[in-house]
């Protein structure tokens, strides 16, 4: 994690389950993995709804991967600011990070790594927002995030399968 979200959530990340995540990420994470035909590794339940640009269009699968898979977080029934969204925000992120991961198949070719980030947005980039994403770590390809530290104007935290499985495991502890 980089500088701000250690601010936000300290050395330890809060602990988190499915019912910190909304019932449609839910969905979300439910159908699992998909594997397409250029080897792109794919959330199957956003992989019908894309319409953009086709892998090659992309700089790389990595990135094609991150565009499909990513999603802002819902916010609407959140309060439009404060510690609460905060926290909110960063519980309902993480919580569905960790659920995607975990359904990352074990015998997966490649590494899959989520990405949680809290920015200001909206009209005036006055509102906090999150974005979820994943994208696969491949050998020979630049990865999805290089220098986390280097990423100064949002809060952003890498997790792997490992780290999602630890995280949701800490909670029923």
């Amino acid at each position: 994690m980089n500088d701000r979200m250690l601010t936000l959530v300290g050395p330890d990340l809060p602990s988190v389950g499915p019912d910190d995540v909304p019932a449609a990420y839910r969905a979300i994470a439910a159908q699992g993995w998909t594997v397409d035909a250029n080897d792109a590794c794919l959330l199957s339940a956003l992989e019908g709804g894309y319409r953009g640009s086709t892998v090659e269009e992309f700089q790389d699968i990595v990135h094609f991967e991150a565009t499909v898979n990513g999603r802002a977080m819902m916010d609407y029934d959140l309060p439009a600011a404060g510690p609460e969204r905060q926290d909110q925000l960063l519980r309902r992120s993480i919580a569905y990070a960790c659920m995607v991961l975990q359904a990352v198949p074990a015998e997966s070719e490649h590494a899959v790594l989520g990405y949680v980030s809290l920015s200001e947005g909206g009209l005036s980039d006055d509102t906090l927002t999150s974005h979820v994403t994943f994208c696969t770590r491949r050998p020979g390809v630049l990865p999805y995030v290089d220098q986390i530290q280097g990423y100064s104007e949002e809060a952003l935290l890498e997790l792997s399968r490992d780290d999602a499985v630890k995280v949701l495991a800490a909670r029923t502890n």
